[in-house]
């Protein structure tokens, strides 16, 4: 339901703050939006980059099958995941993890008790893991600031389409209607002194 206008005065005053509340508010929402899309394209190349460095080391793995089959079940202990390590940064008011990295479970071994290809076989998978957990988190930094950016989106058509357009409106329909009273103001205060100038010559006539 619309909001019904008081055409009175302190009306227009309040129409006139209000657009000008909306128009400072949105250089900001303006520029937060930019900063958004920024930061959007900074992570959307660094997940790009990401999963590439990911598939070489994929494909790494792959040509090292049987050495896997071998060490597999030696392995699978240092390949757990002990912690995904992150931190929050601002962004635009936004709360966005940060990847840090990750903290592997690191059992004790015997250098000579493991085959030669052990470390190696650690190695990598512990930084395909890594790959894949920096991935997961970025994909998360996507979403957070798409939704942002999708909502400064909505509120700058809202403030644009809607909340703006309304004031001045208002503001059209508010200044005309005072015009109209004042003019018609002035029209009673006119013909009151010509009736009254009337008056004043009848009675200087008797």
């Amino acid at each position: 339901m619309a909001e019904r206008i008081k055409l009175n005065k302190v009306s227009l005053r309040q129409q006139k703050q209000r657009l000008a509340m909306y128009q400072r508010f949105l250089p900001a929402l303006e520029a937060r939006k930019q900063q958004f899309l920024m930061e959007l394209a900074i992570v959307r190349k660094e997940i790009a980059t990401e999963e590439e460095r990911l598939r070489i080391v994929m494909e790494k793995i792959s040509a090292w099958a049987s050495l896997y089959g071998d060490v597999g079940p030696l392995v699978k202990p240092f390949i757990e995941i002990k912690e995904v390590k992150s931190r929050i940064r601002n962004i635009a008011g936004l709360k966005v993890p940060q990847f840090q990295g990750v903290v592997f479970d690191d059992p004790a071994y015997s250098f000579f008790a493991t085959p030669a290809s052990f470390d190696e076989v650690m190695r990598q998978s512990r930084e395909a893991i890594e790959r894949r957990e920096k991935i997961r988190l970025l994909r998360k930094q996507e979403s957070i600031l798409f939704e942002g950016f999708r909502k400064t989106s909505q509120r700058i058509n809202l403030y644009e389409q809607r909340l703006i357009p309304a004031c001045r409106e208002a503001l059209r329909k508010i200044s005309v209607y005072l015009q109209d009273q004042q003019a018609a103001a002035v029209g009673v205060a006119k013909a009151a002194k010509r009736m009254q100038e009337t008056a004043d010559e009848q009675d200087t006539a008797a």
